[in-house]
């Protein structure tokens, strides 16, 4: 599946130097809009808690002229909630996450996962991302042989030991 995300400082940088909220008060508005999205995003304009969970709840949005239904999980310990979408939709999953950036701020990540369908049509009619998916396939698939390796063949120590690195990666 395909993954794209953007991520802004929570901060205006015309507001630098000045209080911004506390991750545990961005936590709190994060829980905010997962209940009440209307009030966040432009394009919902309605939403309806159909159940709730000690990680979340389900809830239905409208979107222009498309109704959803998600699964919402908050995880605090992360930072993060996702919104997994339980029609079939061409988005599998959208999560909001905290993050810093490199000078400490507070940032916002916004990512949407799309479903196996759409990263398939995406990727027919990208070569960029078509080359780019096939790239990191492959590298994937490197890694995780080696990793599996590694991590199932304990050294004489008894704790796995890596191949070496040879551009330091």
């Amino acid at each position: 599946m395909l993954t794209l995300s953007w991520t802004r400082p929570v901060v205006d940088a015309g507001r630098e130097g000045q209080d911004g909220p506390t991750r545990e008060n961005l936590w709190q508005a994060l829980l905010h809009k997962a209940e009440h999205p209307t009030d966040y995003v432009p394009a919902i304009v309605e939403c309806r808690i159909h159940e709730r969970y000690a990680d979340g709840l389900l809830r239905e949005i409208r979107r222009g002229q498309h109704t959803f239904l998600q699964r919402v999980t908050a995880q605090e310990s992360t930072g993060r909630i996702v919104y997994r979408h339980l029609d079939p939709t061409d988005i599998a999953e959208i999560r909001n996450e905290i993050g810093e950036d490199e000078r400490g701020r507070l940032t916002l990540t916004l990512s949407i996962t799309l479903t196996e369908g759409r990263t398939a049509e995406v990727l027919v009619q990208n070569p960029y991302l078509r080359d780019l998916d096939g790239d990191f396939h492959g590298t994937l698939d490197a890694m995780t042989a080696v990793l599996r390796k590694v991590s199932t063949e304990p050294a004489a120590t008894g704790t796995p030991t890596a191949p070496p690195d040879p551009d330091g990666s």
